[in-house]
């Protein structure tokens, strides 16, 4: 009884401590490695393609922040239990979000394009 009480007080606790301890048990290989060597980001040789890389880094992290509207708005129309403001905003969110990532794909196709022509 008293085991049954603790687990119903402190739930919450409970699910952190354990996303806290798979955390660790997921990362600890991360740190076993003991070669572990990263390139220099910083090691071009000239300009322009320091500019590119920087470019690419930043459309992937708005990929990314596509993905996370994606996510969101699948949240947000999932949990609307039938309110028709709910699913109207979860539905603009990803159809937004898919404009956003097709903007993104048609961006980094065109700089890639561009960035072929202008470094050879």
């Amino acid at each position: 009884m008293r085991i049954k009480k603790f687990f119903n007080n402190n739930r919450k606790q409970i699910f952190l401590l354990f996303l806290f301890f798979s955390f660790i048990l997921l990362i600890s290989p991360v740190f076993a490695e003991e070669s572990l060597t990263l390139p220099d980001p910083l090691d071009h040789r000239d300009i322009p393609t320091l500019v590119t890389d920087i470019i690419k880094y930043v459309l992937g992290m708005v990929g990314v922040l596509a993905l996370v509207m994606f996510i969101y708005g699948g949240i947000i129309w999932m949990t609307s239990g039938g309110a028709e403001k709910q699913i109207k905003k979860g539905k603009d969110t990803l159809v937004w979000a898919i404009f956003g990532l097709a903007i993104i794909f048609f961006s980094y196709a065109i700089l890639d394009f561009v960035i072929k022509i202008f470094l050879k």
